[in-house]
């Protein structure tokens, strides 16, 4: 009998709350520690350098966790990665508060807490298949993607800007007492039984041979392409972009914040509304058809129109990539072995992190060759043809997928 409309897991709640107030900690996190390097240093290079110091962890170790996430207890590992952020954001309260800290100091710190975010979000992914039902997937990941934006893209950033404004040292505190919190959460779960393997297992543990069984996977190696292209295309604007909203659109701070507020709440819409579209249409159709919401939404910007015509395409992108989202995530969580899960999910997402540094650093070029709207318009373009090209097979390897 399905599942599908019961009630979701105690167990499964205490995770939802664990990573909504992780999240929120995040978001508070996102916009104060920009702040606070500007006030370490003017110089842009080491101001970019902060961003990416908490990026590169996904390319450096991504793969290597996987092996972790596989091997020991998921739940002791993000316990362990969160109390690793507690000791991390109050080692930065205290600094800032005292004023000792350097800015060398703080890409050390955030290079290590961009690592405990590797550890902690490739472990959620391989947990919650853990604690639902395999038909409950596509809400419990609709509610998990629908909390961490609310909390890390709309909560966070309001909170974290008014801390910052009160004492440079609070949000990071609050953002130690989130994880604490988070933590404390985590360690009351107790997990079921684990989901009966439904593919055919990796010959061993290696990473290798999880890459090759990846590699061999028809549906999901196409997936994983499709993936890659995609993000390479959606993040050509997105370096850009507040430049893109300053010069172009004529938006002030506030406004620009307005305008990334409107593309979250549609970020958290899909994530509400996305299971209920996965069962109204199905799992291999929402894979494919939210490609042609954000592709065009990524054009419609590129052609400069109004802002309301902008903010309506932020609205529809934000939407198209967490329906996205929740589906492709529960198509690799049915068809992934659970014991194998870390492995073979981490080299899927290793992928598309590095088209997303590649269409960051990309995207600058091409709006430097030729103007601001370019990477928009080549974004969309390659968003729409990367669907042109792989809508066949994939929608052919996921015709039964929604009977799995």
């Amino acid at each position: 009998m399905s599942t599908a409309r019961e009630p979701l897991p105690t167990a499964y709640w205490r995770q939802w709350w664990a990573s909504l107030i992780s999240n929120l900690g995040d978001g508070i996190n996102f916009v104060a520690m920009p702040l606070l390097a500007l006030s370490l240093t003017d110089d842009e290079r080491l101001l970019a350098l902060t961003t990416v110091a908490t990026f590169v962890p996904w390319l450096v170790i991504s793969l290597p966790v996987g092996v972790v996430v596989d091997r020991v207890d998921r739940r002791l590992l993000m316990v362990s990665a969160n109390l690793a952020r507690v000791g991390l954001y109050s080692i930065i309260a205290a600094w800032a508060i005292q004023g000792g800290i350097s800015i060398w100091w703080l890409v050390a710190l955030l290079v290590v807490i961009g690592s405990c975010e590797v550890l902690f979000d490739s472990t959620a992914q391989a947990f919650v298949p853990m604690l639902v039902e395999q038909d409950q997937l596509a809400r419990a990941n609709g509610l998990l993607f629908a909390a961490e934006i609310v909390a890390g893209s709309i909560a966070g950033l309001a909170v974290g800007a008014f801390f910052f404004d009160i004492d440079v040292g609070l949000p990071f505190a609050a953002n130690a007492a989130s994880f604490a919190v988070a933590a404390a959460l985590l360690l009351t779960i107790r997990i079921r039984k684990a989901p009966p393997v439904t593919m055919v297992p990796i010959e061993d543990r290696s990473l290798r041979s999880a890459i090759r069984w990846l590699g061999r996977h028809q549906l999901l190696r196409t997936l994983a392409i499709m993936f890659t292209v995609t993000n390479l295309g959606l993040m050509l604007g997105q370096g850009i972009f507040a430049k893109f909203a300053v010069d172009e659109l004529g938006l002030d701070s506030f406004g620009f914040g307005l305008l990334l507020a409107i593309t979250a709440m549609g970020a958290a819409t899909g994530g509400l509304l996305g299971p209920r579209i996965v069962g109204a249409i199905g799992l291999k159709n929402s894979v494919v058809a939210p490609y042609l919401a954000f592709g065009v939404a990524q054009i419609v910007i590129g052609l400069t129109p109004p802002v309301a015509v902008v903010a309506t395409a932020g609205f529809v992108m934000g939407f198209g990539i967490t329906v996205w989202n929740v589906a492709t995530i529960t198509v690799r969580q049915r068809l992934i072995p659970t014991d194998q899960f870390g492995r073979v999910n981490g080299a899927y997402r290793w992928f598309g992190a590095a088209a997303s540094a590649l269409g960051i650093v990309a995207g600058g070029f091409v709006a430097y060759a030729i103007d601001l709207q370019a990477p928009f318009l080549l974004g969309g373009g390659i968003t729409l043809g990367a669907a042109i090209v792989f809508a066949k097979p994939v929608l052919s390897g996921l015709a039964n997928t929604d009977d799995l």
